[in-house]
């Protein structure tokens, strides 16, 4: 089902998610004042089913990565979230360059920041540093502009342990509209997460919905139950727009059935994919990996 998106700021644009067959929550926004561009960034599977990646899913990667170093360009700020491949990109598929004379916004590389992370993200830094205007650690952070206002949560759980690590939430706000953008909190499954999406509400939220496709398989993936609770106290005392579940959620082919377990809550709120808030079909290409190679 095709959705036309009239909730933005001057623009919102979802450049790269799981919705479109790869790894991302890439996020454009322009406003009156600037432009943003939050977790610039593209990944794909390396394995799944036990197969590599289709051809199909490389021209997507490539497309969706061109796509995403178009907009950086134009960006005058940049936010990175966390420190995940699929959030900030130390390879070559999006030039380091899109950096350069930015004010960069960074999840704070060494406090609330798992191991891995903290050597992602001192990798990241050094591999920039130099080309940014500014570079700024963002965590429980409000910056003006103009009248465009963005308000950084403080770190939050990577779903519902602190195991993956931490996220930042970010909200955009020009004049009366206001966007959201949660990052990686997997549902959402903690109080810290919802509690920030329920103190600023918005007209167009963007949630990393719970990774069901790995429930019961590892001890830290997030409880689907708990993610429909959250956003079930969520949307009782909010009322979005549009709500846009994607990300982790979008690698199960069944994940309709999460949504239809929240069409009761809605009231007057759109719930889609990001393919569909941007006028496409949902495609995904990694979810159907073993039938692109026929399997």
């Amino acid at each position: 089902m095709r959705t036309r998106r009239r909730c933005s700021l001057t623009r919102a644009e979802l450049i790269g998610f799981d919705s479109f067959g790869i790894r991302s929550m890439a996020t454009f926004l322009e406003t009156v004042d600037t432009t943003v561009f939050i977790d610039p960034a593209v990944s794909i599977a390396p394995i799944r089913y036990g197969l590599p990646p289709h051809e199909i899913e490389l021209r997507r990667l490539n497309e969706v990565a061109t796509k995403i170093s178009s907009r950086a360009y134009e960006s005058e700020i940049m936010i990175v979230t966390h420190y995940h491949y699929d959030h900030h990109d130390l390879g070559d598929l999006v030039p380091v360059d899109v950096y350069r004379n930015k004010v960069v916004l960074v999840k704070d590389p060494k406090n609330h920041i798992n191991i891995s992370q903290r050597i992602r993200a001192a990798k990241f830094l050094k591999r920039i540093s130099g080309l940014p205007k500014e570079i700024k650690i963002a965590d429980s952070s409000t910056y003006v502009y103009g009248n465009t206002l963005i308000k950084v949560s403080h770190p939050t759980p990577h779903g519902p342990s602190p195991k993956l690590g931490y996220v930042i939430q970010v909200l955009v706000r020009d004049d009366d509209k206001k966007v959201l953008f949660t990052s990686d909190v997997e549902g959402p499954v903690n109080d810290d997460a919802v509690g920030f999406m329920i103190d600023n509400p918005a007209d167009l939220v963007i949630v990393d919905g719970p990774p069901t496709y790995l429930f019961g398989t590892k001890r830290e993936v997030s409880d689907p139950e708990i993610a429909l609770r959250k956003l079930i106290k969520y949307l009782s005392l909010s009322m979005p727009e549009y709500l846009v579940i994607d990300h982790h959620l979008l690698r199960d082919l069944n994940y309709v059935k999460f949504y239809e377990s929240l069409k009761p809550y809605l009231r007057k709120t759109k719930l889609v994919t990001a393919a569909e808030f941007m006028g496409r079909e949902p495609e995904l290409l990694e979810a159907r990996r073993r039938e692109l190679y026929g399997d």
